[in-house]
């Protein structure tokens, strides 16, 4: 009888588990008798049975959009979601959408649909899908998740109105780690010692940097971080996400607090298409450039018609680059301004390569340029990292709602 129980508590809460709706969800918003169908996205983390978020709806043509935070809560068979505030633009006009869906599984795709209403609006229906295809289903079994390896991202702090590039490098051994932050102003880098641990009952993990291994600039003070992160999937990548806070290097949390603030970071869901896609590019870059390839995000991207854009989001310090798409080189030893440039790209296969090459480091090493992937729908933006001898690099992946 134990044996029994033990089983069916196990294969409940593999069951709770397997339905968490936390990530991105992407589909349409009709209203009877109305010829617009609209675009419509949410990107939600779910605790336990809460959901909280953030939803946009636009045009076909992505000519006018919103954006709103939502909050929800699923039961297990349905979600409700309510827009509470629209964040943009920022005079309202939209609709703030209460919807209540129903979670189907078809095969490979999940589907979230149901009515949907909002005081002065004419009601009307609202389907989102989480679609995964059979080949990826098959593959992510032999993926499973490790912490090893790189974190990357980006790290805010409430009194700038700059970022830093933050990525974690944990080993195997359990535990203990470094990170690395880079400033977008003054300052330069540093790399920390850390030591962390994870709660797998609230998926949170918690880092705490101590020693400054070294850092370019010996006049500034780092602050020494304290982060409390939640750990999520998002499609093709994991996700750490949450805040931090902490003391300036030489003082004391009571001597000398920072201003605290938040940290994104991702890692690769490592399967065996990403295995092979990052083996061949790797191989063919490294051949002919002779520096090590880092993949440090996964962008999906609803169309294959995108502009990838390229600008300096820190000090304009003369940064040089050149971007490697798919082993074809689609800007040549630009000189990186605050100014966006704009480049268009029609994508000919599912799985595609950005690699950011370093040719000329600038006044502050290494390059760390902002770089977007708009494909029409949304515009997501990675601050990369490059130097003389490596050279970070992006994983475009089509991502079809059909």
């Amino acid at each position: 009888m134990k044996t029994f129980f033990f089983y069916t508590l196990f294969f409940a809460t593999s069951v709770i588990q397997a339905q968490n709706l936390s990530g991105q969800w992407q589909g349409i918003l009709t209203q009877p008798g109305k010829r617009d169908t609209f675009q419509y996205a949410i990107n939600i983390s779910q605790q336990g049975q809460t959901i909280a978020g953030t939803s946009r709806s636009s045009t076909p043509d992505g000519r006018t959009e919103a954006a709103f935070t939502l909050t929800g809560f699923w039961d297990g068979t349905q979600l409700v979601l309510q827009e509470v505030e629209q964040t943009l633009p920022p005079n309202a006009g939209w609709c703030l959408k209460y919807a209540t869906l129903r979670l189907t599984t078809d095969a490979a795709v999940e589907t979230l649909s149901g009515n949907w209403r909002a005081d002065g609006c004419s009601p009307g229906q609202m389907t989102l899908r989480r679609q995964f295809t059979t080949r990826t289903v098959e593959v992510e079994k032999e993926a499973s998740f490790t912490w090893a390896g790189r974190w990357t991202g980006q790290l805010s702090q409430s009194d700038r109105d700059y970022g830093f590039f933050y990525e974690l490098e944990l080993p195997a051994a359990a535990g203990m780690g470094t990170s690395y932050i880079e400033s977008e102003d003054n300052g330069g880098s540093a790399t920390h010692q850390l030591t962390w641990t994870f709660n797998a009952q609230d998926s949170t993990f918690t880092l705490q940097e101590s020693d400054i291994i070294r850092k370019t600039d010996p006049r500034w003070k780092w602050c020494i971080k304290t982060a409390t992160l939640r750990l999520r999937r998002e499609g093709g990548r994991f996700v750490l996400a949450g805040n931090w806070s902490g003391y300036i290097e030489g003082f004391t949390p009571q001597t000398g607090r920072c201003a605290s603030g938040t940290v994104y970071l991702e890692k690769p869901v490592i399967t065996r298409t990403f295995r092979e896609v990052e083996r061949e590019q790797s191989q063919a870059y490294e051949a002919s450039e002779h520096r090590e390839v880092r993949i440090q995000r996964v962008v999906e991207v609803q169309r294959p018609d995108i502009r990838i854009k390229v600008w300096d989001n820190g000090i304009v310090d003369g940064d040089i680059a050149t971007l490697f798409l798919n082993g074809k080189r689609i800007l040549h030893q630009y000189p990186v301004t605050k100014q966006k440039r704009s480049i268009p790209v029609k994508l000919q296969a599912n799985d595609n390569f950005l690699v950011l090459h370093a040719d000329d480091l600038g006044d502050i090493p290494p390059n760390t340029v902002a770089v977007s992937v708009d494909d029409g729908v949304r515009e997501q933006v990675i601050i990369m990292s490059s130097d003389l001898k490596s050279s970070g690099a992006i994983l475009i992946r089509q991502f079809k709602v059909e």
